[in-house]
């Protein structure tokens, strides 16, 4: 029919608002979608709440409704169009907000900034890529303008200007690089002592510790907000700074329980704790058995099922499990450009185990870290993004894209330099010269170079530590939102009738967003439905009342309606099916609806 009425250019000069109730035809959204990426494109960030509140009614109608977006290829490539929007308007507004660039008083103020806020520039850039990849397949090119503008933000304006903000509290005698410590923030070699033992003095008797290779600030945050959605879990989120250089090796062995790290010279580099070496998970566990702890997989863990890993954990008291999924895809020149999606996985990978440890295996208290964080972009890096060392310096023992590490390498001005007894704790005898490149540079590109770690970027060395904890006091449980009818609305007098619904209380981190189907019902007849079906979603964080107001069209069916029979309206849970709210409804239609 929309080929037949040659839909797209009758719909070419139609605005969103225009076309807001039109559920009908896929071009619409499309049109839709179109006009929405034009404003965003040149809003900049301004004015995004009319975008907000827009992209919010059609997700509620047909084409793009999260609830049906599984149907077929192209309802998931319609909503995924929403969220890649959604983050776009996000990420510009941020934008809007710090357009005169990062200035930070000291390196305190710069970390606790960037865990506290900035983090959102790379998880809005993150969920932009994701969403935007998901629309891919389809051909369309709705989104390409919005990923060039976006990459333009991102890599041409907030990495050089964090990167030279950062570099400020960087540098200098009085800098974080001479020092390499901050009031009020752990050290990441610190962390056993500081994270875990204080557990077992306040009384709990098994900690689990879940790390995660590269798992990064702004993806732990997005765990702990799914954690925090659940009754039974509750989640807080901290930041670490973590040891330089960041990689796996060194911040693997600053997480485990010890008195002294040391390099030892051999071909790996290895880092031994206590005087063992702690590079594979054997050695790990080997290490661990000192502290009543063991290593293990999680993968491993979770293939054992409930009962052979209660058997595994019963005499233990500390359980250290890692998991590898970002790393593991990022640091490959085949894989390097699935980072996003792996990061995306990870958050539903941790979120089983955590399941899995808490309902299963009765752990009441587990931490979830990194060995270190990671720096990613979309777009091609060119010679403009390589630092201009030349040769490796004499004494280098290992190079890397984002470090090197050796003995007497002295100081250049061309990288950040120091030696692992200031940045990693390692002893005297057992320490380590390093140089790493300054702000978002490579020293070389060798084996893909979108994906990278190992200097000292806020990405890199702002490592997570989310507690998570059982939680079944009643306060502290999470609850949907509450809906109701605005207004006396108990009859039905034409064929179509809008009903107006009000969300009474606030999204928050204890209040949990709810999507529900309203429809007109005979409950006399088997809860027979007599109108179409509506889905709206009320997600309002808004103080405000008339910000949570929501409101659906709906047309009674064809057919005969008895004007003395009590008739209902029904909201349901979407997801779940429970009824929400039922009220009685009278249906006087003055003309029979024929059709």
């Amino acid at each position: 029919m929309a080929h037949e009425l040659n839909l797209v250019s009758l719909l070419s000069s139609q605005s969103a608002e225009q076309l807001l109730e039109c559920m009908t035809f896929e071009d619409v959204e499309l049109r839709v979608v179109q006009d929405l990426k034009k404003r965003i494109v040149a809003g900049a960030g301004a004015n995004m709440d009319v975008v907000r509140t827009l992209m919010a009614r059609r997700r509620e109608g047909h084409w793009a409704n999260p609830l049906l977006a599984s149907a077929n290829e192209r309802t998931r490539a319609l909503a995924a169009c929403y969220d890649a929007l959604t983050a776009a308007a996000d990420f510009f507004s941020l934008k809007a907000a710090h357009a005169a660039g990062f200035s930070f008083a000291d390196a305190g103020t710069a970390f606790a900034q960037y865990r506290d806020e900035l983090f959102r520039f790379d998880q809005l850039y993150r969920h932009f890529h994701t969403a935007a990849d998901a629309v891919e397949p389809t051909g369309w090119a709705v989104l390409h303008e919005l990923r060039e503008s976006i990459e333009g933000v991102y890599s041409g304006w907030y990495i050089p200007q964090l990167s030279a903000a950062w570099a400020k509290v960087m540098e200098g005698s009085q800098g974080l690089l001479a020092h390499w410590k901050l009031p009020e923030v752990t050290p990441q070699q610190a962390f056993f002592e500081r994270k875990v033992l204080p557990l077992f003095e306040g009384g709990v008797k098994r900690v689990f510790v879940l790390i995660s290779d590269a798992f990064r600030f702004e993806v732990a945050q997005e765990l702990v907000l799914q954690i925090n959605s659940k009754s039974r879990f509750k989640a807080s989120l901290d930041g670490m700074l973590g040891v330089l250089p960041s990689y796996t090796a060194l911040g693997m062995a600053a997480l485990l329980p010890h008195q002294a790290l040391a390099y030892k010279e051999s071909a790996n580099l290895d880092v031994f704790a206590d005087g063992h070496p702690v590079a594979t998970l054997e050695q790990r566990g080997e290490h661990l058995k000192k502290f009543g702890g063991i290593a293990v997989k999680a993968e491993d863990l979770m293939a054992l099922g409930k009962d052979k890993g209660r058997e595994l954990v019963r005499e233990k008291r500390l359980i250290y499990i890692y998991h590898d999924r970002i790393d593991m895809t990022g640091d490959k020149q085949a894989s390097e450009t699935k980072t996003f999606e792996a990061a995306a996985l990870t958050v539903q990978d941790l979120a089983n185990v955590l399941g899995f440890i808490i309902n299963s295996l009765n752990g009441s208290t587990v931490l979830v870290t990194a060995d270190h964080g990671f720096m990613y972009q979309e777009s091609a890096l060119d010679e403009s993004d390589k630092s201009t060392l030349d040769d490796k310096p004499a004494g280098t023992l290992k190079a890397k894209k984002r470090y090197l590490i050796g003995r007497n390498l002295g100081a250049t001005p061309k990288a950040w330099s120091g030696n692992t007894a200031v940045t990693a704790g390692t002893t005297p005898e057992g320490s380590l010269d390093f140089w790493v490149p300054k702000g978002a540079s490579r020293f070389h590109f060798a084996g893909g170079a979108r994906f990278v770690h190992g200097s000292a970027m806020p990405q890199e060395v702002v490592v997570p530590v989310i507690t998570v904890r059982e939680s079944e006091a009643d306060h502290a449980k999470t609850k949907y939102v509450s809906v109701s009818l605005l207004g006396a609305v108990n009859k039905v007098v034409t064929n179509t009738q809008r009903f107006e619904f009000i969300q009474t209380d606030a999204v928050s981190e204890r209040v949990l967003a709810r999507s529900v189907v309203v429809s007109l019902r005979d409950g006399s007849d088997g809860d027979r439905p007599i109108s179409n079906e509506q889905s709206i979603t009320f997600d309002s964080t808004s103080q405000l009342l008339d910000e949570r107001k929501r409101s659906v069209l709906l047309t009674v069916l064809a057919g005969a309606h008895d004007p003395h029979k009590r008739y209902d309206l029904v909201m349901r849970d979407a997801v779940s099916k429970v009824e929400v709210l039922r009220l009685p409804i009278k249906v006087d239609l003055a003309f029979g609806n024929d059709f």
